[in-house]
């Protein structure tokens, strides 16, 4: 793990493409690039320092922003890490899913400053519930700005004769849309050349998204019965559900993970106003 003062480089490769620079990084060495410069979704912590003659304040909700880019950038984590540092202290930051930031602050002088640092470190290492363990593999490529995750599903599969649930390994799924890191945290990965292969479909996208206990509708049951009895234009088509019961940091959550068809896209980024009309046209005749 090498920690960098990268205040004047902008990380590469976020899927909303903030240029925001924090102060400090922390990533793996072999995901540095030459000159001193990462990939945001390669990073492990971020921080801030409260320079003489700057405003507190906004350099402590800037180290808390760079939190929210943090856990947009890693659908495979639970919880980010970061620090903010002045005069006086450091404070501990941790940015979780769906909940919030928790910050921890304590004076240089502290007699258990060293082992906070110590665990703070470790964790980077070691994650334990701080990462989705679903995600089995992350692969970065430095060069294209682009990392691809291998994600673990359980999943009916035909082998032969016999039909029975399996552990499938979904390879090279790339981020293309994140939101609401603390709220209902919501990520999509698409694979436009899966081969993925549930029932007769083909998988090409999975979208993973944090919600709170008990407080959401079940999206899984709209889009089982969307295309009954027939097929509704412009809606994408579910092969693949799954809702998994998480807690971390005193947090209980429920992902709930659909397997799509198709990549959607929103409704705004159709390119002419005809195609607009056509696909309002086919939604109303439907209906």
């Amino acid at each position: 793990m090498e920690f960098k003062d990268t205040g004047g480089k902008t990380p590469e490769g976020h899927v909303t493409d903030t240029k925001c620079k924090p102060d400090i990084t922390a990533a793996f060495t072999e995901h540095w690039k030459p000159g001193g410069s990462t990939l945001w979704p390669c990073i492990r912590l971020t921080g801030e320092k409260a320079s003489k003659g700057k405003n507190k304040d906004i350099r402590e909700k800037q180290a808390i922003s760079y939190l929210h880019y943090h856990l947009l950038s890693r659908p495979d984590f639970h919880v980010v890490q970061g620090l903010f540092t002045t005069e006086t202290g450091i404070a501990f930051l941790l940015g979780v899913g769906g909940d919030g930031v928790r910050s921890l602050k304590v004076p240089w002088r502290s007699d258990g400053l060293y082992k906070l640092i110590y665990a703070f470190v470790y964790r980077l290492y070691e994650p334990g519930d701080f990462a989705d363990k679903s995600y089995v593999k992350m692969s970065p490529n430095l060069d294209d700005g682009v990392v691809s995750y291998t994600v673990r599903i359980t999943a009916t599969q035909q082998v032969g004769d016999k039909a029975g649930e399996r552990p499938i390994e979904c390879p090279d799924f790339v981020p293309v849309s994140a939101r609401n890191p603390f709220e209902a945290r919501t990520h999509v990965l698409s694979n436009p050349n899966s081969d993925i292969m549930i029932g007769n479909k083909r998988m090409t996208v999975l979208k993973d998204q944090l919600c709170r206990l008990g407080s959401r509708f079940d999206e899984h049951v709209i889009l089982s019965r969307v295309h009954s009895p027939e097929a509704v234009p412009g809606v994408v088509e579910m092969v693949y559900k799954e809702v998994i019961n998480i807690q971390f940091l005193g947090v209980a959550r429920a992902k709930y993970r659909t397997g799509l068809v198709q990549s959607g896209l929103p409704f705004m980024d159709i390119s002419t106003l005809q195609q607009m009309l056509e696909i309002a046209f086919d939604t109303l005749e439907v209906g």
